[in-house]
């Protein structure tokens, strides 16, 4: 195993960072072993990623060509490009975001870069819940995938986009999608193999949600999560998502429980938050995780 180590700029809490992936089921695109987290980079490389006792990250690959592309996904997936300046700005201000920074003070988002597998995912979780999106998800990586192995332990490659783009949509449909998001999973991989989502990280905002709506089954919901996971874009909430308008409605604008304000107001709410938008609105949906599994 050849390893190398970083150290977070500011403190880490992977085992709370790293919670989701359990959360709603088995996730395929990762395994947790021995306090080891095993992910592919978004090349499909194998690596996996341990705290150590001093708070540093130690990565670990099976080869020496793969260390440096390794690290350097893990610094991204555990949040090294956003702000925090912004975020303590917004808890100065927003109770809430302030409460729960303090209970998860190492809490990172989950960051992502690979954009198809972003994108599908996505696809899969909308309009259902996260535990049956994850199922759909994880029969599409059994199905069009590869099954990895590091140090013993096996995990699941995301499936490239030339295979996706190539499924019938009907053979998606067995899996129990819808028929629309069948094809629009085909449609999205099609793009990603002619190239038309070449240049995303380069763009504005709008920009990218302008080409990102273009594809059928995207909406700006979808660009929205892209912008905030993918791009790390530390501005972006995506005020349309159902579990977003839920927390800002409950913790930032003092609704009544069950009560779900409209996405105009939810967004007016979150506006000034800035480069620290991004950060505050996973901690506020990670307090919301918190008190639905009590």
């Amino acid at each position: 195993m050849n390893t190398a180590r970083w150290t977070p700029r500011t403190p880490i809490d992977l085992a709370a960072s790293i919670a989701r992936f359990v959360r709603y089921g088995a996730d395929l695109r990762s395994a947790v072993s021995n306090g080891y987290l095993y992910r592919t980079t978004s090349d499909g490389l194998p690596y996996r990623i341990r705290q150590t006792e001093d708070g540093g990250i130690e990565v670990g690959t099976g080869a020496d060509r793969n260390l440096e592309a390794a690290v350097k996904e893990s610094r991204f997936r555990l949040g090294e490009t956003l702000p925090q300046a912004p975020l303590e700005e917004v808890a100065g201000r927003v109770p809430a975001v302030a409460d729960q920074l303090r209970r998860m003070p190492g809490y990172r988002i989950p960051l992502n870069p690979a954009g198809l597998e972003v994108l599908v995912s996505s696809i899969c979780a909308q309009q259902v819940n996260m535990r049956w999106a994850n199922t759909t998800m994880s029969r599409l990586i059994r199905r069009y995938g590869t099954e990895v192995e590091l140090n013993g332990v096996r995990w699941w490659r995301f499936p490239d986009a030339e295979k996706l783009a190539a499924a019938d949509p009907a053979d998606i449909r067995a899996m129990q999608f819808t028929t629309r998001k069948s094809g629009y999973i085909v449609g999205v991989a099609g793009a990603m193999v002619a190239g038309d989502l070449t240049g995303l990280e380069e763009d504005g905002n709008e920009t990218v949600i302008r080409r990102l709506v273009a594809l059928r089954g995207v909406g700006r919901w979808t660009a929205e999560w892209f912008l905030a996971r993918c791009l790390a874009r530390p501005d972006v909430v995506p005020a349309g998502d159902l579990g977003v308008r839920k927390v800002v409605s409950r913790y930032v604008m003092g609704a009544g429980k069950g009560e779900v304000l409209p996405e105009p107001d939810v967004r007016a709410a979150v506006e000034s938050w800035g480069d620290g938008g991004n950060w505050a609105i996973h901690l506020l949906l990670e307090r919301w995780a918190e008190e639905h599994a009590r």
